[in-house]
C-alpha cells in the first residue's frame, strides 16, 4: 500500500534543450515515406544516464534517414560517429539499422516546430568521448527495496 504524494511529482516532460547529448541508439523502424514512397529508417536515441549530462533517460524520436542518393550523407554521418569502419559494406539497409543498435554516439539537438508544439531534431552527429558504460555489479541491501 502507499500514499500519493503530489509534493513528490516530477515534472513531467521536459523538452530536450538544444545541444550535444551522449546518446545510445534505442530502435529504429524501417518504413516508406508516404509522399515520396521513399524508404526511411527511422532512429530513436535514449539520452545516456551513466554521463553526467542534462535529460538523462529522456528519449530522442523519429529521426528519419531517407534512403536517397541526396539524403545519403546523414547516414554516412551518423556511421562515422557510430565509428563504422571505413569501407564497411551492408547487404541492406536492415543490416545496417541492426549494426546501428546500442552504439553510443553525440548527438546535437536542435528543436523544431510543428503546429505551434516545438520538438527535439536531431541536427548531427558526432563520436563518443565517454566511451561504452561502465557495467559493474550492482549491490543492493534491504535498504534499497521500498518492500
Amino acid at each position: 500500500m502507499f500514499k500519493i504524494n503530489h509534493e513528490e511529482a516530477k515534472g513531467g516532460f521536459e523538452l530536450v534543450a538544444p545541444g550535444d547529448y551522449e546518446v545510445t541508439v534505442h530502435n529504429y523502424e524501417l518504413k516508406k515515406a508516404e509522399s515520396s514512397g521513399n524508404n526511411r529508417i527511422v532512429v530513436d536515441y535514449e539520452i545516456r544516464s551513466d554521463v553526467n549530462q542534462p535529460h538523462q533517460g529522456q528519449k530522442i524520436l523519429f529521426d528519419n534517414f531517407t534512403v536517397t542518393e541526396k539524403a545519403m550523407w546523414r547516414l554516412h554521418a551518423i556511421s562515422k560517429a557510430a565509428q563504422f569502419p571505413d569501407g564497411m559494406q551492408f547487404a541492406s539497409y536492415k543490416e545496417w539499422a541492426d549494426t546501428l543498435m546500442g552504439k553510443h554516439l553525440v548527438i546535437t539537438v536542435g528543436h523544431r516546430e510543428h503546429n505551434g508544439n516545438k520538438y527535439p531534431e536531431v541536427k548531427g552527429f558526432k563520436e563518443s568521448t565517454a566511451g561504452a558504460p561502465q557495467n559493474g555489479p550492482i549491490t543492493i541491501d534491504d535498504s534499497d527495496v521500498p518492500f
